[in-house]
């Protein structure tokens, strides 16, 4: 089924809904969810949650595009529950970033400040080749392990490693000339 049936199955309240969405979704949202947590208790929980968030969310919102709309749901309450699980823990993947991208999570203005942080990056991404910009993502955005991104794109660790860290400093770089304070 096309995502905009799954939609109007979402707006007409049906449950069908649901079950459209596990059909078309699953194997990708347990994915997302699995990179992040490595549980698959875990992960089956977050899916279902994403599955009950959407439910909740959709209507009012009309995505116009379900598939990275339930992506963003399954990453932050995977990354929500990281959080929960590691009890002030940091994790290895904002470890990485943590010199580029600042945590701004607490107030109106930095949630501001975060989306503005959105609009530069993707500026940022829009500005390497297209194996760099995959590789990133894939690490920061899906939450690959270093060898399943060697595995993906025929490198070898080491040179994921370096592609990600001279990715790293490209963006720090990057956001020093656009005046984002790190």
């Amino acid at each position: 089924m096309e995502d905009a049936g799954i939609v109007e199955l979402y707006f007409q309240r049906s449950e069908a809904a649901i079950r459209e969405t596990g059909k078309k979704y699953d194997a990708y949202l347990n994915r997302v969810a699995y990179n992040i947590l490595r549980s698959i208790r875990d992960t089956e929980e977050i899916v279902n949650d994403t599955y009950m968030a959407a439910w909740n969310a959709i209507p009012p919102t009309r995505p116009n595009n379900l598939k990275y709309f339930l992506v963003r749901i399954a990453r932050n309450l995977s990354f929500d529950r990281l959080d929960y699980l590691n009890a002030g823990k940091r994790n290895a993947l904002f470890v990485e970033l943590n010199e580029c991208i600042p945590d701004r999570r607490n107030d109106m203005e930095e949630m501001w400040e975060a989306r503005e942080i959105g609009k530069v990056l993707n500026r940022f991404l829009k500005t390497l080749d297209r194996k760099s910009a995959a590789v990133f993502l894939a690490r920061y955005f899906y939450g690959y392990s270093i060898s399943e991104l060697a595995e993906q794109y025929a490198l070898s660790g080491r040179q994921v490693k370096y592609l990600l860290s001279k990715t790293r400093n490209r963006l720090k770089a990057y956001f020093e000339k656009e005046g984002v304070e790190l």
